[in-house]
């Protein structure tokens, strides 16, 4: 069976110079690895023949290769990696560019043969907007082998940053207004006072995003811009309370990283969550900043809540793990290959 992942991100890196392509760009590479160790012929924006395409990246430009295989009777997954919602407080001229995205979104996905939804939020969402394409729920899934307690890369992090017993509270995203980044240095703010308290957020600004100005942030928060997924194991080992203010996603490959790493959980309460992670068992939720702080507050404080929370957070990630993605995935093209 040969399986083309089509992502678009080496032709697009030509004309816009990013550095994260986010959880498509980190993600999509893992899944090809293991596809092909069970035995499954998978590239990436490969140029020949496939008996299946699998788009991950709805930009128009792609939809020739989509159109290729309809043409061809090979059958088309499309990821739901993007729904309109994300526009929102990410992209510059959203308002613009939202109702465009909203109407093309439910034209593409019914294109498809099967939409794979990571999240049954994500799946509600396709119900209830007119799709008509079948539809399955099959999470991102986390590397839970790469990701994990690692007392080694967490000295070596700490090192690298002159931290030593200080508890860092930290969160990955790109710098735009969605991932709750205004909430996180109001956060921050509120803890200057406590100098065994840090804050760090790793993340870039890219090309065509809205983002935050970070000029004017409290002394106990740093900015550590891109970091390399290869060494990104190393930052979620050297963490403690993994913040994520973010207001919607569709699937977060980040919490799953770092619930994997050992990371006590705040989150915000949002719906998409609402299936895999409880209140005071494998997270804390808050919906601004002043819940945020009280709970990192409270995990600070209260070592037993913190094992009950860490137990918790790699247990829903050991759940979510990429090996359970690949058997999915495989048995769902084998469901569509007569």
């Amino acid at each position: 069976m040969k399986v083309n992942m089509v992502t678009g991100l080496k032709s697009l890196s030509r004309w816009i110079r990013f550095q994260s392509a986010g959880g498509m760009g980190t993600q999509v590479p893992i899944l090809v690895q293991r596809l092909r160790e069970r035995g499954i012929q998978a590239d990436i924006d490969g140029t020949g023949e496939y008996d299946i395409i699998h788009l991950h990246n709805p930009l128009p430009t792609l939809l020739p290769a989509v159109k290729r295989a309809q043409k061809k009777g090979a059958p088309v997954v499309i990821h739901a990696r993007h729904i309109p919602e994300l526009v929102k407080g990410g992209f510059k001229f959203e308002g613009v560019i939202h109702p465009l995205f909203n109407r093309y979104s439910r034209w593409l996905y019914n294109q498809a043969d099967t939409v794979i939804c990571a999240t049954p939020y994500v799946e509600r969402w396709m119900q209830s907007n007119g799709i008509t394409s079948p539809t399955v729920v099959i999470p991102n899934g986390v590397d839970t082998t790469r990701f994990a307690p690692d007392p080694v890369a967490r000295e070596k992090f700490r090192q690298m940053h002159d931290w030593k017993d200080e508890c860092i509270v930290f969160s990955v995203g790109l710098l735009i207004p969605r991932k709750g980044v205004q909430d996180f240095i109001e956060v921050a703010r509120r803890f200057t006072h406590h100098q065994r308290m840090q804050f760090v957020w790793v993340g870039s600004r890219e090309p065509g995003l809205e983002y935050v100005d970070t000029t004017d942030t409290p002394p106990n928060t740093r900015f550590l811009g891109h970091v390399p997924f290869e060494d990104m194991a190393g930052v979620y080992a050297g963490g403690d309370i993994f913040l994520f203010p973010t207001y919607a996603e569709s699937y977060g490959n980040v919490l799953f990283e770092a619930a994997a790493a050992g990371n006590v959980l705040v989150i915000r309460d949002i719906e998409i969550y609402r299936e895999w992670f409880q209140h005071g068992n494998n997270c804390l939720k808050g919906n601004h900043a002043r819940e945020f702080a009280a709970h990192i507050a409270r995990i600070a404080e209260d070592a037993a809540l913190r094992q009950q929370l860490q137990t918790g957070a790699r247990k829903i990630a050991q759940e979510h793990d990429i090996g359970a993605t690949v058997e999915k995935l495989a048995d769902l093209y084998g469901s569509l290959i007569p």
